[in-house]
């Protein structure tokens, strides 16, 4: 609750402030917006995630607390420009997905010492593909660690790199909206944000 009150004390204040002019406006009505939706979602406990890309920071927020928060390494954005605005998780995908054996009922491991393990970090992948709602992608992958990494992330940026144009082309030619944004992490980071995503999340992205 008192985190509730002190967003409706800063968006007082801001919002008294006098009107500036050119970019200073346009700043302005950004961070105004972005007052607003905080204040929405931190109105009930859930988590929220709030994309920082001027100072490359993904905060884990509730109740306007943040929670933990990961550093962006480097990040580019392809498309139409994100708004300040409140976006919902419909689907992360990655190539290889976390998943524990299936045991049918009826069915008994030979081993009688079996058990279901539960994930772990190191089970969750680095490299994936965040779709929120409003026609945007997030694709995290890790910072480049070594020539097998540096490899694949070659290999990812130059497929990239060729099928950008073509998906902006085509989403433009359909009517479509169509934003991507490439985020690289550390690699438990990415691993950590992709544990904490859920179906439904919300999220605020606040791009330069």
């Amino acid at each position: 609750m008192i985190n509730i009150f002190r967003f409706i004390f800063f968006f007082i204040a801001f919002t008294a402030f006098p009107t500036f002019a050119g970019d200073d406006k346009e700043i302005y009505i950004r961070e105004r917006r972005l007052l607003e939706e905080e204040l929405k979602l931190s109105r009930n406990p859930d988590i929220y995630f709030v994309f920082n890309m001027k100072e490359k920071i993904i905060h884990f927020k509730s109740r306007g607390i943040s929670l933990k928060e990961l550093q962006i390494k480097d990040f580019n954005c392809w498309g139409t420009p994100v708004s300040v605005n409140t976006y919902q998780v419909k689907e992360k995908s990655s190539l290889i997905e976390p998943e524990r054996e299936e045991i049918k009922p009826g069915e008994s491991k030979k081993n009688e010492n079996y058990k279901t393990g539960a994930f772990e970090l190191t089970d969750m992948p680095s490299r994936y593909t965040v779709v929120l709602d409003g026609g945007i992608s997030i694709y995290i992958k890790p910072l480049t660690e070594g020539i097998v990494s540096g490899i694949s992330n070659f290999s990812y940026s130059s497929v990239r790199f060729i099928t950008r144009p073509i998906l902006m082309l085509w989403n433009v030619f359909k009517g479509k909206p169509y934003s991507a944004i490439d985020i690289v992490l550390e690699k438990n980071d990415a691993r950590a944000f992709y544990w904490s995503l859920s179906d439904n999340s919300k999220t605020i992205i606040d791009t330069p």
